[in-house]
């Protein structure tokens, strides 16, 4: 998760809060509470182990110590942490998965040379779909 260091945290959803809707940052996003809707950062997003996040998620990178319900889609690196639960579908270029972490779902892995298209990550597509537009 080293590439978006340099990419400052924008915005934080706090321990007992919770969001209905989509949430739009260019800088990085926490979820230390509940979001249902759609998460999208041109940096980096961070569930914590308290968050939870019933949603799809966008990001250039994005890590997971809480629970996600909801595709992700990133474009460099995604991460599990060992807390982790995951239920849904992964497009990724790198993906790490820590022991004791819980996926269920597909993953696709992206090659370096592989650019995303628009299509690939827009949320009203499903992951099968963005796979197709190649």
């Amino acid at each position: 998760m080293s590439k978006n260091k340099n990419i400052e945290l924008s915005t934080i959803i706090g321990k007992g809060s919770k969001i209905t809707g989509s949430l739009i940052a260019k800088g990085g996003i926490k979820i230390d509470g509940q979001i249902e809707g759609k998460i999208e950062s041109e940096g980096f997003i961070t569930i914590s182990a308290t968050g939870v996040a019933n949603s799809e998620i966008k990001a250039n990178e994005c890590l997971v110590s809480g629970t996600v319900n909801g595709n992700i889609i990133v474009k460099d690196a995604l991460e599990l942490d060992k807390t982790a639960n995951l239920t849904g579908d992964i497009i990724a270029k790198v993906l790490k998965i820590h022991t004791g972490a819980v996926f269920n779902g597909n993953s696709s892995m992206k090659s370096e040379s592989k650019t995303f298209s628009k299509s690939e990550i827009t949320f009203n597509k499903n992951v099968e779909e963005a796979e197709d537009t190649g």
